[in-house]
């Protein structure tokens, strides 16, 4: 049996980002309040595909409680005290789909094009293989392209359409893209200082490390200010 790098993440984790300062640690007891705010001020197109209505108090709930179970990998991002993204990393409870997670991320309008979703999406993925997963997936709307974008920059590949698969409040149906990711596939991305697979986000002086190692390195060289 091959042995896998667990990766050990010290949270809550600062790193700068284009002159601002970020916060990433796990969705935690307490966040309901902030959760339910950033989810009102993002467009609603972009919480259709979500399993959860985050913008009601009691799905916030139900998300805090299944994070601190172990039950979800979630982690938010806050500037100050407001959260400016999420990204949550679920793997069902089907037996026979236990290598497989579903990623989703969200990150607010303010803090987009600074580098928060790629961090977002390596932490929960890197969580995600200490668990077992070899397969995640993300679903989207064609016309959230800078979201496929991303997804696709860090090696996800389409997997299907599902025709008119979400429905807005208004009643108008929407196709969702299916991207995998098969860590199989990517057997040489992996953390220069650590070894554990990484997604190829985490970029510093040319090499690819994971979120812990980039961040030990980060602040070595006096960037976390």
């Amino acid at each position: 049996m091959t042995s896998r790098t667990v990766h050990k993440h010290d949270f809550p984790m600062r790193i700068g980002l284009k002159g601002r300062v970020i916060d990433l640690r796990p969705l935690q007891a307490g966040d309901e309040k902030a959760m339910v705010s950033f989810a009102q001020s993002v467009p609603k197109h972009d919480l259709l595909f979500l399993q959860r209505d985050i913008t009601d108090p009691a799905d916030v709930d139900w998300c805090i409680a299944e994070s601190i179970a172990g039950r979800l990998i979630t982690i938010v991002a806050k500037a100050g005290d407001k959260i400016v993204g999420y990204a949550t990393c679920d793997r069902g409870s089907v037996r026979w789909t236990r290598h497989v997670a579903e990623v989703r991320l969200i990150v607010a309008e303010s803090a987009r094009g600074i580098g928060v979703g790629r961090l977002l999406l390596e932490l929960v993925f890197e969580m995600a293989l200490d668990e077992g997963v070899t397969k995640v997936i993300a679903r989207m709307t064609p016309d959230q392209t800078e979201a496929e974008r991303l997804f696709r920059r860090l090696g996800f590949g389409p997997e299907a359409v599902l025709r008119d698969h979400a429905m807005s409040e208004n009643g108008q149906t929407h196709d969702l893209i299916v991207l995998s990711f098969h860590t199989k596939q990517h057997p040489n991305d992996r953390c220069v200082s650590c070894g554990a697979p990484v997604l190829s986000a985490l970029f510093l002086d040319g090499a690819r490390f994971c979120s812990q190692c980039y961040e030990d390195t980060f602040q070595e060289l006096g960037g976390g200010g």
